[in-house]
């Protein structure tokens, strides 16, 4: 019972307001017509309309609805019929003579028209009848109209989500399959750099792992994760020094979903070649417009993406798709030895 009121007070509210529209103006129009506002008719007038309009509303069309066409022809036909032919047999007789002037009726002034203030059967069934019929259809299939509208959003909310889960919960395993390696390699050499790559890591795959099911992140979270990638990549690069990295921007007041650019940060140090050329990564932030750019040069005998990369990179092309629906902008640029990317992403 709770639950069919909060709909009335909800879904259909729209309807007191329409009903309260049509009181008001139908009182209006008695008064400008007959010089009263006719309230005990029009309270009868109105109780019979919205009590045909909801048993037509709620039990009427809702039974209609669920049958096979072809019977819902042979009932709106058969329902036709019956009610044309019992309002011909009903309808009142008209006057032979037109009715004699009103005893008040003054020439000069505005002519006050009798008016029986009762609503005869007639009224009811064929007049109020029509009416209630006719509003009642128009707002059971507008209502309806909505309603699937709504239900169609909540279904592709719900597979944008399934989705968007799906995609989070692929996380490329080539960084951490790249970082234990260079933990091996440094460890082999005794590296005094080895436990802080082993913390480094340890820091990343809880990042990962926390953030995996988020919402959005903090994007100066994400910004010093990925710096912590980066710092992993130095220090496994070490006898090359073309690692160029620029970040500016107050990401503390933005937000982004967690391990959005990674994806791209992990790509160019896989592929990147630094003794052809310098491996660049700028992340510049400005009123909300993260401009976030990488170039890498590369050997093209050995570029060919893995299918764990091409699939990183498509999944997020559709975390871009799903989360940021005409917000950003995602250019990529192969020359053959030169690889670009370059995503400007419109952050709320």
């Amino acid at each position: 019972m709770t639950a069919f009121l909060r709909q009335i007070q909800t879904t259909y509210i729209y309807h007191w307001i329409i009903w309260s529209i049509l009181i008001f103006f139908k009182l209006i129009m008695d008064y400008s017509v007959f010089g009263n506002f006719l309230l005990l008719m029009n309270l009868k007038i109105f109780l019979v309309s919205i009590i045909l309009f909801y048993i037509n509303y709620y039990i009427a069309l809702p039974f209609l609805i669920k049958q096979s066409p072809k019977k819902i022809l042979i009932i709106t036909i058969s329902f036709v019929v019956i009610y044309v032919s019992l309002m011909i047999i009903f309808m009142p007789p008209f006057p032979k003579h037109p009715p004699f002037p009103p005893k008040d009726f003054n020439p000069n002034g505005r002519m006050m028209r009798p008016f029986h203030h009762d609503v005869n059967l007639y009224d009811i069934f064929f007049r109020i009848g029509i009416f209630s019929m006719i509003f009642s259809i128009l707002l059971f299939f507008v209502d309806k109209w909505m309603e699937n509208g709504k239900k169609i959003k909540a279904l592709e909310f719900e597979r944008q989500s399934s989705e968007l889960k799906i995609l989070r919960e692929q996380i490329n395993p080539h960084f951490f399959f790249n970082a234990l390696n260079s933990i091996y390699s440094l460890s082999i050499i005794q590296s005094k750099d080895t436990p802080r790559v082993i913390l480094i890591l340890s820091d990343i795959m809880r990042y990962v792992l926390n953030n995996k099911n988020m919402q959005k992140n903090n994007l100066n979270d994400e910004i010093n994760n990925i710096k912590k990638y980066i710092e992993i990549q130095s220090i496994r690069f070490n006898k090359f020094n073309n690692l160029n990295e620029e970040f500016n921007g107050n990401f503390e007041s933005y937000e982004i979903e967690p391990l959005l650019l990674l994806t791209f940060v992990e790509n160019a140090f896989k592929y990147a070649d630094l003794r052809k050329g310098a491996l660049d990564i700028k992340v510049h932030l400005e009123n909300g417009l993260l401009d976030f750019k990488i170039r890498n040069f590369y050997e093209k005998k050995n570029h060919e993406k893995s299918s764990d990369s091409k699939m990183g990179i498509e999944n997020t092309k559709m975390k871009l798709n799903l989360l940021y629906p005409e917000k950003y902008q995602l250019n990529i640029d192969d020359n053959g030895s030169e690889y670009k990317i370059n995503l400007k992403l419109q952050l709320n």
